[in-house]
């Protein structure tokens, strides 16, 4: 087979992602335009081109030698502005003009659009499905910056294909689109879920799209012409009852009726949930040989398994889990709530003996002794194959240390230690599991902070300080992730039956009553599954963050010194 050297945009992406995959399985040399560079590109043997298509830049030259150009690059937000969209515009008539530039050598251009740059007319009763003699009425900002793209390529004079696809689906899709929304609905039970919408839409699996994109590009009937890529319907109906099944569902084939006579009267969004408005005929794309291999409820299974281990952190997510602090207290806990529920697991600790003795009891495990305070060895690790494979899609960071003492009865070497422990460590570990984890659409990253985040406590000073910043740094990056399928817990439990008051010089009171750890491991996953961002356990640790809000700032250090002194 010869090889041909692609230029894909968006290659990050969702949908550009598999086809970089499927390119160089087939032993093609691909270059794909990143924003940000892209370790998983780049380990498919992808060569790397970074730029932004809002901008001239080296990128352009790029395009020079390919045999190809796949332009999979979009903004898809569709309650986007048109302000939002104009990247939809501009970015494709800077890649046209780039790719006219590097004269006849440039066999065809692929722009991949979308089934919304058709939609429907407002009086559309939606009784055929649309394919490419479709009129364009697209209702979504989205879908207007795609058809005047369309447009654009055809008055190009560049060779070219336009591909509509219609709903792709992967186990990797965004969290927030379509069906991965209506799959949650329906495993929460939502109002919305319980209702049996007809409205039927055309579903297509993001490696059968990969495949027509490839297809399009090299057939040379495809050359001039517009295919949709539809795959096989789908009702949402069946989308619930396949994510939940056995739900009482109320019909509504009555308003379906209402709306399919005076289909005038009601919104497009509405259209949609109530009859086939975006099922549309690949016919055309058939004819050149593709076909799909998945069907419609057969590529849905993917996500629906992805948002039910999504909503229960008790069902394995695939992947890799990474517990830190394994070999005892909070992370040992955890190692035996998770052990029999995931096929791969990931026990870091410095107590090797504590970890092999893991290890015998649940032989599935993979140890690494690692010291999270040495900063080298931590980015060596960072660098093996057994962080790197499998990916890792959930991290539970338990190992902490603290130092009980005035601000001069540790060195500052210790303090130094501690930071390195209780948040460097943590941050390392997590940006270099964040980059996979937002490509799947999925992860978990739990930082168990501490009760002492909530105020200053002299004698412990550094230790509350670290926690205090971990407690902001994962609440403040849960908020960067929204929207990502990463989801960011901090946990702040009370005191626990731990060896940390000894290896902190913590006096621990006759008669104190501490958590179990593995009380504490039970309430991370409640919080999971309620998808919360913090979480506090134990009464005594809602009465210190209480107190810390009310109490006036120099009034709680006093309180908390005097406590300290006399308790601790």
């Amino acid at each position: 087979m010869s090889t041909s050297c692609y230029f894909v945009t968006g290659a990050g992406g969702f949908v550009g992602r598999h086809l970089c995959r499927r390119l160089r399985a087939a032993g093609h040399h691909v270059r794909g335009l990143v924003r940000r560079g892209d370790s998983g590109l780049e380990a498919l043997g992808v060569e790397i081109v970074r730029g932004d298509l809002a901008a001239d830049g080296p990128w352009q030259e790029a395009l020079n030698g390919a045999d190809f150009v796949i332009h999979c690059a979009a903004r898809a937000a569709f309650g986007g502005s048109a302000a939002d969209m104009a990247i939809n515009i501009d970015g494709t008539l800077k890649l046209i003009n780039a790719a006219r530039r590097t004269g006849e050598s440039l066999q065809r251009f692929v722009f991949v659009s979308t089934i919304g740059a058709v939609d429907r007319a407002t009086g559309d009763a939606c009784t055929e499905p649309l394919d490419e003699r479709s009129p364009l009425y697209p209702s979504s900002a989205y879908g207007r910056s795609k058809a005047q793209a369309e447009q654009l390529l055809r008055e190009s004079g560049l060779p070219f294909s336009i591909v509509r696809p219609a709903m792709v689906v992967g186990a990797d899709m965004r969290s927030e689109s379509h069906f991965a929304v209506f799959t949650r609905m329906a495993l929460r039970r939502t109002l919305a879920a319980h209702v049996a919408w007809p409205g039927a839409l055309s579903v297509v699996h993001v490696d059968d799209l990969a495949g027509a994109l490839e297809l399009c590009a090299t057939h040379r009937a495809a050359e001039g012409r517009t295919f949709f890529c539809a795959g096989s319907p789908l009702s949402v109906a069946e989308c619930f009852e396949l994510a939940h099944l056995g739900n009482t569902r109320l019909p509504v084939g009555w308003l379906a009726a209402v709306v399919r006579t005076f289909p005038k009267l009601f919104p497009f969004r509405l259209k949609a949930m109530l009859l086939p408005a975006l099922t549309a005929s690949d016919t055309a794309l058939r004819e050149l040989g593709w076909s799909p291999t998945r069907t419609a409820k057969e590529a849905l299974q993917e996500v629906i398994a992805r948002e039910r281990a999504r909503l229960d952190p008790n069902l394995d997510p695939g992947g890799q889990t990474v517990i830190t602090g394994a070999a005892s207290g909070l992370g040992r806990a955890l190692v035996h709530r998770l052990a029999g529920q995931r096929r791969q697991l990931l026990l870091l600790d410095r107590d090797g003996a504590g970890l092999e003795q893991l290890q015998q009891e649940f032989s599935h495990c993979r140890i690494a002794v690692v010291d999270l305070a040495d900063e080298a060895a931590l980015a060596r690790f960072l660098d093996k194959s057994v962080w790197l494979e499998p990916a890792v899609n959930e991290i539970y960071a338990c190992a902490g240390i603290g130092v009980r003492g005035t601000v001069l009865d540790a060195t500052a070497e210790q303090h130094s230690h501690l930071f390195k422990v209780n948040v460097l460590a943590r941050l390392a570990l997590a940006h270099a599991a964040l980059p996979a984890m937002i490509r799947a659409g999925f992860g978990r990253i739990v930082f168990v902070s501490s009760s002492s985040a909530f105020q200053p406590l002299p004698y412990l000073a550094t230790y509350a300080a670290s926690n205090a910043a971990l407690l902001q740094l994962g609440e403040a990056w849960g908020a960067e992730l929204a929207g990502t399928g990463v989801q960011m817990l901090q946990v702040c439990p009370g005191g626990m039956q731990t060896n940390f008051q000894q290896a902190a010089g913590v006096k621990v009171l006759p008669g104190e009553r501490l958590m179990s750890p593995d009380a504490v491991a039970a309430g991370i996953l409640r919080a999971l599954a309620r998808e919360k961002s913090t979480v506090i356990i134990s009464a005594r640790a809602h009465g210190m963050a209480l107190a810390a809000r009310l109490l006036p700032r120099a009034l709680s250090v006093a309180l908390w010194k005097r406590l300290m002194t006399r308790l601790r």
